[in-house]
């Protein structure tokens, strides 16, 4: 043995009689432990025993030595210890020892589970401990819960680090009690959730009632543009109006607060964390449709792959609005407006459009959207709500009269009547000079297709190659087919009286 050994050996039993540990409980399990190192911390007024022991020590052992040296040394400072086991092995029943000490050690779990684990005593098989359970749903919840938290209390107690395994032992009543149990809990939970958001939402309101919205400090800085923001910065302040706003809950418990200012120079997204609950209905406070000055250090944030900003204090503003100063009875009607309904021509909704004018004291409002009235009922519901006036109106498409897009024009009812649909192909772009080669075509009545026609004709000449690339018929598809009168003749008894429709009907008509 090293003198250095003996000395580190000599330490700890001066430490054991300070702790009045009995002789023969030292004999037993101390006589060749040795105090490996001793940490301490000034600042928090914290020390921890670093002790190397040949083997496990009993759990009342381990108990009596945490209690005297907690005792001992209370009204100096914080003392805490880990045991270095040379040989670290434990038999199942020296974990069944121990098993109480472990679940008391159990931290930020439910107390279903713990009621579950001090009812029994888990087995060993030399690798893992094995408990048993009820159904599968109740050892998939274990297994989740439990890992973490099982293995931060093996490492406080100093004990080997193996793995927890379940074992299922179907019981029918036992598994209804269990999911009673726990729907219990999820709902009391739930319930403590609801009200304690119900409490910060009413706290929140009462601190926020008339009063402009402040998180953190006053800022008294001068905002800078935006634009100007091209690289990483400490501490910068900007101001804007908030466009986007969203709070979401972080696994770790805090919530996070992304929000996105504009101040028409340019864009920037802002990142806040709470610190405590009571931030939580200050940063659910942030709305779009704000205006808010923000200070804080601008990061280059990997997952946005963007500059962002770190907020650390924000201020409400009252922004400096447009208004109308006009006389009442000399206030404007805007007589031309499209709404969002316009197809790539409206950016703002109709409902805005109406409560803007409202705003400034505007009697009326007309809304003209490209061919579309799909606009209407939200008009009339702002109008309701503002009391204000809305003209329905509409951009129209006029058809040109000068180009006919019916022939032979009669008194028909187009819900009831049949539809014949047909095209042509030819042996030219002439409706003079060229024949007809294929002609198709299908009938409809209600919206279905009832019927359909469909036949080649022979021109009795060669196709060109670019009516064959055009139209995909070959000399060989209309040698031999039925002669253009015939077709013709056939397709009228099937058309009967049935309204026409074609596409290019001057060309098709003339053929």
């Amino acid at each position: 043995m090293s003198q250095d050994e003996q000395l580190r050996k000599e330490r700890l039993h001066l430490l054991l009689q300070q702790l009045q540990i009995p002789d023969q409980v030292v004999q037993a399990h101390f006589q060749e432990a040795m105090i490996r190192k001793l940490v301490i911390s000034k600042e928090k007024r914290a020390w921890h025993f670093h002790i190397e022991v040949p083997v496990v020590l009993p759990v009342t052992i381990y108990e009596l030595f945490s209690d005297r040296l907690r005792v001992t040394f209370e009204h100096i400072a914080a003392v805490s210890f880990s045991f270095h086991y040379q040989k670290n092995d434990l038999t199942e029943s020296e974990w069944g020892e121990y098993w109480p000490l472990i679940i008391s050690k159990l931290s930020m779990i439910s107390s279903g589970i713990k009621e579950l684990l001090s009812k029994q005593t888990p087995a060993f098989d030399g690798k893992r401990l094995v408990i048993q359970v009820r159904n599968e749903t109740e050892a998939v919840a274990l297994k989740r819960k439990l890992s973490e938290p099982f293995q931060d209390s093996l490492a406080s107690l100093s004990l080997p680090l193996v793995k927890i395994d379940t074992d299922i032992r179907e019981s029918k009543q036992e598994f209804e009690k269990f999911v009673e149990k726990r729907n219990e809990e999820d709902h009391s939970k739930v319930v403590e959730a609801i009200l304690e958001k119900k409490k910060q939402e009413k706290q929140a309101e009462k601190d926020l009632s008339g009063k402009p919205l402040v998180i953190g400090y006053p800022i008294k800085d001068d905002p800078m543009p935006l634009e100007a923001i091209i690289d990483e910065e400490r501490r910068v302040t900007v101001q804007g109006y908030v466009f986007n706003a969203e709070t979401r809950e972080l696994r770790s418990g805090r919530t996070l607060l992304t929000f996105k200012i504009t101040d028409y120079t340019d864009s920037i997204l802002v990142k806040m964390f709470s610190r405590d609950k009571e931030d939580i209905p200050l940063l659910q406070a942030i709305k779009k449709g704000m205006w808010v000055k923000v200070r804080g250090g601008i990061q280059n944030d990997t997952f946005v792959r963007d500059l962002v900003m770190i907020g650390n204090d924000v201020n409400q503003l009252t922004p400096d609005e447009r208004k109308d100063t006009a006389d009442e009875s000399e206030k404007r009607v805007e007589l031309h407006l499209h709404t969002t309904m316009s197809q790539m021509d409206g950016i703002v909704s109709a409902g805005k459009y109406v409560e803007q004018a409202a705003k400034w004291g505007h009697p009326a409002v007309a809304i003209t959207d490209h061919g579309v009235v799909q606009a209407f009922p939200e008009a009339y519901s702002a109008g309701k709500k503002h009391g204000i006036k809305v003209l329905y109106g509409l951009e129209a498409n006029v058809v040109d009269d000068g180009v006919p897009i019916a022939y032979n024009e009669s008194h028909r009812l187009l819900m009831e009547d049949e539809f014949v649909v047909f095209d042509v192909e030819t042996t030219g772009l002439s409706a003079v000079y060229n024949t007809i080669i294929e002609l198709a075509a299908v009938k409809i009545k209600g919206g279905e297709i009832i019927d359909r026609f469909e036949s080649f004709a022979d021109p009795h000449e060669p196709l060109t190659n670019t009516i064959i690339e055009l139209t995909g018929i070959t000399d060989d598809m209309v040698r031999g087919q039925p002669e253009v009168s015939e077709v013709l003749r056939k397709f009228k008894d099937w058309a009967k009286d049935a309204i026409l429709v074609a596409h290019n009907a001057s060309l098709i008509w003339g053929s």
